[in-house]
């Protein structure tokens, strides 16, 4: 540290100014690229974020609302089908992928789908409700990047 107060002493009156004014000036430009700029980028894309999942949240509501409007209701009698013979036939009618299934009683299962269409999968619980007579408990959607592409897992009951 001598070595350079030495240096800055040794600068006429003139030059010491403008060696301060300039390491000033460069200690404001490292504080805003080192710290604010790179918060306003992260400011910037965690709101563009948020705005992307309330979109996605506002549409799947939307699409709830659809369905439900349809008049998709399970008062058509339950079938003597068993419930994962339901499931079977009807995922391989909408072509969705079952990427997990866990039966806890004849009348009760737990299925997984992975990137599968929201609107597809929206179309099967309409119809193994209202053609099947089998219910849905439970639903957990998790959103994927691509708009409309989901995770899900769901209970069903008959």
């Amino acid at each position: 540290m001598d070595p350079i107060k030495n240096w800055f002493n040794e600068l006429s009156e003139q030059d010491q100014k403008i060696t301060v004014a300039a390491g000033a000036v460069v200690s404001v430009i490292l504080v805003y690229l080192l710290i604010v700029n790179p918060l306003n980028e992260s400011v910037n894309k965690l709101e563009i974020e948020v705005a992307s999942k309330i979109k996605s949240d506002q549409w799947m509501s939307q699409q709830v609302s659809i369905i439900k409007s349809t008049g998709a209701t399970s008062s058509v009698v339950a079938g003597s089908l068993p419930l994962t013979s339901i499931i079977n036939n009807t995922t391989r009618k909408f072509n969705l992928a079952v990427s997990r299934r866990d039966s806890k009683s004849p009348n009760e299962m737990q299925v997984w789908f992975d990137n599968v269409s929201f609107d597809d999968f929206l179309r099967w619980v309409a119809e193994v409700e209202s053609k099947h007579g089998v219910s849905v408990a439970t639903v957990n959607v998790r959103s994927r990047e691509n708009n409309g592409i989901t995770s899900i897992n769901v209970k069903l009951l008959k």
